[in-house]
């Protein structure tokens, strides 16, 4: 039996979090940002589709992060990455994140 083949989602063949109840805190599984961009992601990245997972997800540390709140700059593609923590925290606030799991349960 050959090696295993590396997931093109950047995870490497990692085991996921499970996705949590609605309301619980975050655990970093993705479900919310790969079930559809949110609105920040579809106003503020450039050609980014209505539909789909978002762009800015991103696999980091053994969970999932929005990489709107990570790194903005890279995803609007802005010259330089000065303003990423106020950018990222502005962004953070819009979105909720630290309040809990605001995904419908499948």
């Amino acid at each position: 039996m050959g090696a295993a083949i590396p997931l093109i989602d950047g995870t490497a063949g990692a085991r996921l979090p499970v996705k949590p109840a609605t309301g619980s805190p975050c655990n970093g599984c993705g479900w919310c940002c790969a079930e559809e961009p949110c609105g920040v992601a579809r106003k503020y990245i450039p050609d980014h589709p209505a539909e789909g997972p978002c762009l800015a997800l991103e696999w980091t540390e053994g969970r999932f992060a929005c990489g709107m709140i990570r790194r903005p700059s890279h995803y609007m593609r802005l010259p330089n990455d000065w303003a990423d923590g106020v950018l990222g925290d502005m962004i953070a606030g819009a979105l909720g994140a630290g309040r809990g799991c605001c995904a419908e349960d499948p």
